[in-house]
């Protein structure tokens, strides 16, 4: 029996992934679209979308008039989403109010959008003393003059539909701001095409920040960086949390997802979960009518939804107690129905001993997201510079995911078709460099080093 050759079918499989990586970031125009760059590992890609970036040209005007995210609300460098692993999709955009998208409206993030403050009205989190709201300068601002919001830019006081006729000058952390200067971003160098690197800073009276966010991702893993560092002349405390905008398959929110969250109520007595609605009789309906929240006997608790979220419908979770003593990590385990699951957990809570503390854990939820919100607390002194990493990890069924033949190159299976005992260790070794050698050759024609053309526009839909 004539033995099949295996370099031919690595070389098809390395084709096959270049080309198929390459596709990914070539969506037809139409008449709505949005600056991005595509990152790709071999069983991973995710969607970055530009902020308004700096360096003049026409080409760059044009793509700033038509960003993604222009919003006063969530950071301009966070909007991560439509992640394919396999041929499965989380953090998509199918469902999450996007139709029509509005780059201008506060609450239009995608994915991983992040945001500096606690998600409540006020310069200042309620009840937290001195911590700072995500603003910077606010109370010092007369209404028409600059403040900051971190990661978004300068705005102006009192600019927002919601400010009109308020005496008080509340900061509304959802309403729209104008823009006292349009902010500016840049792209630092980056090794290949799993990473992007986005820089901005800005300064108003004593306050400045400087944000860096770097999102990369390596065969089922995807970090994303920050680092933050204060340029001002004050001192700041302030909250950040990502919203994880959370949909498998842009499959409503309903049986079949589950949440288990990286936290311990362990001095409880009982074996039921307490946490808080603050929207409970406003804005948002009962917790209890829609998930089971149940605890382990290790006093972890477990999310799972147990019918689906009609539209309209909101709700909001808060895990950490003054009143309860709780250990958590700031990890959890997300699962959607299509099988597909995410770990996220951020190392430097561990391993960091004063910047960043867990301040709160929320979860949100409606119909178009099902959203873990471990939040941070920040403390900068001016000159100081703090980090954090976002570590996400994809998994999904064992089976080999269906539609993606070219990933027969990672499967143990792949390699039986050689018999070992007709092969010698150097005839094998030459085998492999040279097929490494074809394969690395295709995916630097199809897929890499990263160049403008990749920094392509996809359509809204």
């Amino acid at each position: 029996m004539a033995r099949p050759s295996i370099c031919p079918l690595l070389v098809l499989n390395a084709i096959s992934a270049a080309m198929a990586a390459a596709a990914a970031a070539a969506v037809p125009p139409s008449r709505r679209s949005y600056p991005n760059v595509t990152l790709h590992s071999p069983v991973l890609s995710a969607r970055v979308f530009m902020p308004r970036m700096g360096g003049g040209g026409r080409d760059r005007d044009a793509d700033n008039e038509n960003v993604y995210y222009a919003g006063s609300r969530f950071e301009h460098g966070s909007m991560i989403g439509d992640v394919l692993f396999g041929d499965r999709e989380v953090y998509g955009r199918g469902l999450w109010r996007s139709n029509p998208h509005d780059p201008t409206w506060p609450e239009s993030g995608v994915g991983l959008a992040s945001e500096f403050g606690c998600g409540d009205d006020g310069a200042t989190c309620v009840g937290k003393g001195d911590i700072t709201n995500g603003v910077l300068g606010y109370d010092e601002a007369k209404p028409g003059q600059p403040f900051l919001k971190i990661g978004v830019g300068a705005l102006v006081k009192g600019s927002c539909p919601e400010c009109v006729g308020d005496e008080n000058g509340v900061y509304r952390f959802n309403s729209p701001y104008k823009f006292h200067r349009l902010p500016v971003w840049y792209v630092l160098p980056s090794p290949g095409p799993n990473e992007v690197t986005f820089v901005s800073e800005e300064r108003v009276g004593n306050y400045g920040y400087r944000i860096q966010k770097t999102a990369r991702l390596d065969g089922n893993i995807m970090t994303v960086r920050s680092i933050l560092t204060n340029l001002g002349e004050e001192r700041f405390t302030t909250p950040w949390y990502s919203h994880h905008f959370f949909t498998g398959d842009d499959e409503p929110v309903g049986p079949g997802y589950v949440l288990d969250l990286g936290l311990s109520e362990y001095a409880l007595s009982t074996s039921t979960p307490r946490f808080r609605q603050p929207g409970l009789g406003t804005w948002s309906a009962d917790v209890n009518e829609y998930f089971n929240v149940t605890m382990a006997s290790d006093k972890s608790i477990s999310v799972s939804v147990k019918k689906v979220l009609p539209d309209g419908v909101k709700l909001k979770a808060e895990f950490l107690d003054d009143n309860i003593v709780t250990l958590t990590d700031g990890s959890f385990t997300l699962r959607a129905p299509s099988g597909i699951s995410v770990y996220e957990k951020i190392p430097e809570l561990q391993t960091q001993s004063r910047n960043p503390f867990i301040y709160a854990y929320n979860v949100y939820a409606e119909r178009g997201t099902l959203s873990p919100e471990p939040t941070l607390l920040l403390y900068l002194e001016p000159g100081e510079t703090t980090t954090w990493t976002q570590h996400l990890k994809f998994s999904s069924d064992p089976e080999m995911p269906a539609g993606l033949p070219f990933l027969s190159f990672f499967w143990s299976e792949a390699w039986r078709v050689v018999p070992s005992d007709n092969l010698s260790s150097g005839s094998a070794l030459a085998l492999l460099v040279a097929c490494l050698g074809v394969a690395v050759a295709a995916w630097a024609r199809f897929a890499g080093p990263r160049r403008r053309s990749d920094y392509s526009s996809i359509p809204d839909h």
